[in-house]
């Protein structure tokens, strides 16, 4: 059984993408300044500006690890008991709604199966999202064997859709906020990373009420993984 496993494996990533670091670069939206520098408008079908892991406030990265891959720094690309979790909670609900990626496999999805224009997958029948999902798991750990884990967070972020034609996270907080990403504080960190599970439905210009209920989730599962207090989530809800 277990060889028979391997060569079904086996099979499913012979003909994977090959990595290239480059290929998860994403390209920023063209600038118009005027004759003194300042932004005069962006343009482009996605609005990205591409910022680095040393300019995202602690607040930002420990919100997106909480609520989307709380053993993010530990795994090499497949945390294996998520995936179990996810994959079991699936089969009692028949909702299939929890998908277990790590943020290296959702990375890798967003770059090499999915249409950065539009956000879609190509329809696929079952046997083919397993064999996608195979590979994912497979170009994940080759990838973190490439680059680090600081380096994988940024493109990530730099890559997310925030809702519209919002891309990455320093354009996501110019938007919300009118600030830059190393500006953003605790409850504004949280709600971005609120946001990126649904990104239009959370938009608090559209739906303030449901944005916000979901930033609170988000500052509870930083309160469950300790990276604040209870007393920090009051006053960032408040």
């Amino acid at each position: 059984g277990g060889s028979a496993g391997m060569v079904m494996i086996g099979s499913m990533i012979k003909d994977a993408p090959k990595i290239d670091i480059n290929n998860f670069e994403s390209k920023e939206s063209t600038q118009i300044l005027d004759k003194d520098g300042n932004l005069i408008q962006d343009i482009g079908q996605q609005i990205r500006t591409n910022v680095s892991y040393e300019d995202m406030p602690t607040s930002l990265v420990d919100a997106f690890v909480a609520v989307e891959d709380s053993r993010y720094f530990e795994h090499n690309g497949f945390d294996l008991p998520r995936f179990a979790k996810a994959f079991l909670t699936n089969l009692k609900t028949l909702s299939f709604s929890q998908g277990g990626s790590t943020f290296t496999m959702q990375l890798v999805k967003n770059t090499y199966f999915t249409n950065d224009e539009t956000g879609e997958m190509a329809a696929r029948s079952k046997l083919a999202g397993v064999k996608r999902k195979v590979q994912e798991i497979f170009l994940a750990m080759q990838l973190e064997k490439q680059t680090n884990k600081k380096r994988i967070f940024e493109l990530y972020l730099n890559k997310l859709n925030f809702g519209g034609n919002i891309r990455g996270v320093q354009k996501a907080a110019q938007y919300y906020f009118g600030k830059n990403a190393n500006d953003l504080s605790l409850s504004e960190s949280a709600l971005l990373a609120g946001i990126i599970n649904r990104p239009n439905a959370y938009n608090p210009y559209e739906n303030l009420d449901y944005a916000t209920n979901r930033r609170n989730t988000v500052l509870d599962m930083m309160v469950y993984h300790g990276y604040i207090s209870g007393l920090e989530a009051e006053l960032a809800k408040s």
